[in-house]
């Protein structure tokens, strides 16, 4: 079966439109750089709050707990002169000892800062254990209050563990200001690297961004330039078909020519009818990658277009020698409010692929209601089952690429890959999602739902099947012409035949009563609206009004 895609055509859709943004961004005027740069932004600013952090909680604790450490060490080396000093001095002297030994622990420098390690230095001693006059040497000397020094006492240990007092120490911090400054800059050359990088690769996506930006403009442009021109170049060619057509149609009546010419004269008509179905569906896809078409919903007799349906594909299916049968719901809904120009597009060509796919057996019509009604609306599934030449595992996953067909017989002689691409962007424009399971030599079956709102409950019995319906009055009293005539111009203007529509209008018009029904008609005719004629003369039978003018 034909396959297609339910994407745009879009040329830009395969380099720029990976890169663009959601629907909801665009519509604010946020742009693409913006969006990076903000991106960007936010991971240097997390980088640096993360480096901060770093330093905050774990590496300068660190480092300030090392420096502690190795001032307790200097201190208790000092502190250990200072028992010496103590307990081999003498009594008399040790108040003077005492003093010259703290003046030169005070000045004793660190050759890595070239500073004073002792800032300050006060001594309390346990005249119980020292012989000296109490109060004797109570000595303080140098800074006694530095908020980022360190501090740490030291008590004075003699031999046989007796204590002799203690010593504050007041300790320069300039050792764990150069270790942390040394580091500090270490981790700030480590990470400016980083840094550098990050702005380097800002800097470059935003290049590529903007290169991929005018390339994105560009074919975008281009890709519409082509659109407007295949529509154009389509919309002219079915002037030409169409005199081809109408000539065809009368040389069929010449009995003469067609006994000399007959399978030339056939052969001409097949493969302008072809071509004239392949152009249509290049101007719909198209007009579809330009924008996408709205819906029109209307009241619909939902058996009445059922039926249409059934006889417009029967005698189709009837030619090929395949068999149509048609299955609805009991339960379906009378009149339901739904764009049944749309609908009938979808379901014809599905209808037409199952038929032109399937050389034996049939093709299954159904259509069923879904669970019950809720606030007045009804889903209905439609289904499409066929007994042809099926879909393979593999080439389910490429069914909806645009122009995209399995490679058989049939394929290669019929279509253009485009009906279901259409199909599909109108079942999404209605809120659904075509799918189809298939499987090679057995079939394929499609079916999508559509929630409808519901404007009369369940038809009838006997209206829910698609039986033949005589076409009703017109709503303005319109005479309309026999069902055979109305038959045949519904027939020749969806083959956009001019020459056999003015011709059925003529013989039309030899009844005076139909007078006001071919002035109606007319003007569609003069403008080649034949597609909108089709239409309204497919559905006289469930709707009255006149043509919709879409």
């Amino acid at each position: 079966m034909a396959v297609h895609s339910h994407r745009p055509p879009a040329a830009a859709g395969s380099v720029a439109g990976r890169w663009q943004l959601p629907p909801w961004l665009e519509r604010i005027g946020v742009r693409p750089h913006t969006v990076i740069s903000l991106i960007f932004l936010t991971l240097i600013a997390s980088f640096v709050l993360s480096l901060t952090r770093y330093w905050n909680n774990t590496l300068e604790p660190r480092l300030y707990a090392t420096a502690e450490t190795q001032a307790q060490i200097l201190a208790q080396s000092q502190a250990a002169a200072l028992v010496e000093t103590i307990e081999h001095g003498q009594p008399e002297r040790l108040h003077r000892q005492l003093y010259d030994l703290m003046q030169e622990i005070l000045i004793v420098k660190d050759p890595a800062t070239d500073g004073r390690i002792v800032l300050g230095l006060s001594l309390q001693i346990d005249y119980d254990s020292v012989p000296v006059p109490r109060g004797s040497l109570e000595l303080k000397d140098g800074i006694a209050d530095c908020e980022r020094c360190f501090h740490t006492t030291i008590p004075l240990i003699g031999q046989g563990g007796v204590l002799l007092g203690v010593a504050d120490f007041v300790l320069s911090p300039r050792y764990f200001e150069a270790l942390a400054g040394d580091m500090r800059s270490k981790l700030i050359a480590e990470s400016s690297m980083a840094l550098i990088l990050m702005v380097v690769v800002w800097i470059t996506m935003l290049a590529m961004f903007h290169r991929l930006h005018r390339a994105k403009l560009a074919i975008e442009a281009s890709d519409k330039a082509k659109t407007r021109f295949m529509a154009n170049v389509t919309h002219e060619l079915r002037t030409p078909l169409n005199a081809i057509l109408g000539y065809t149609q009368l040389y069929k009546q010449d009995e003469d020519l067609m006994a000399r010419h007959g399978p030339g004269v056939q052969s001409i008509d097949r493969s302008a009818e072809h071509l004239l179905l392949m152009i249509n569906d290049i101007l719909d896809f198209s007009r579809m990658g330009e924008a996408l078409p709205s819906l029109h919903p209307k009241e619909v007799a939902l058996p009445g277009f059922l039926s249409t349906l059934v006889e417009m594909t029967e005698v189709r299916a009837r030619l090929r020698g395949v068999r149509l049968d048609s299955r609805f719901g009991a339960t379906l809904p009378a009149v339901v409010q739904v764009d049944d120009k749309r609908l009938r597009q979808v379901l014809l060509n599905l209808l037409g692929n199952a038929v032109k796919f399937t050389q034996d057996g049939g093709v299954v019509f159904a259509v069923e209601r879904l669970g019950g009604t809720d606030g007045g609306t009804a889903t209905l599934r439609f289904s499409v089952r066929d007994s042809g030449i099926g879909i393979g595992p593999t080439e389910l996953d490429t069914i909806f690429i645009p122009f995209r067909q399995l490679d058989n017989a049939i394929t290669r002689a019929e279509g253009s890959g485009l009906g279901l691409t259409i199909s599909q962007q109108l079942v999404r424009l209605m809120g659904s999602e075509l799918k189809v399971e298939s499987e090679p030599g057995v079939g394929s079956h499609f079916w999508f739902d559509v929630e409808v709102p519901v404007l009369a409950g369940p038809a009838p019995a006997a209206e829910a099947a698609p039986v033949p319906a005589q076409a009703p009055e017109a709503t303005h009293d319109m005479p309309l012409p026999p069902a055979a005539l109305l038959e045949a111009l519904s027939d020749q203007a969806q083959r956009h035949n001019v020459l056999a529509v003015r011709k059925v209008l003529a013989e039309i018009e030899r009844d005076p009563a139909h007078a006001a029904f071919v002035e109606y008609v007319q003007p569609y005719v003069r403008g080649y609206r034949f597609r909108q004629l089709g239409e309204w003369l497919a559905t006289l039978r469930q709707t009255s009004g006149p043509p919709d003018d879409r």
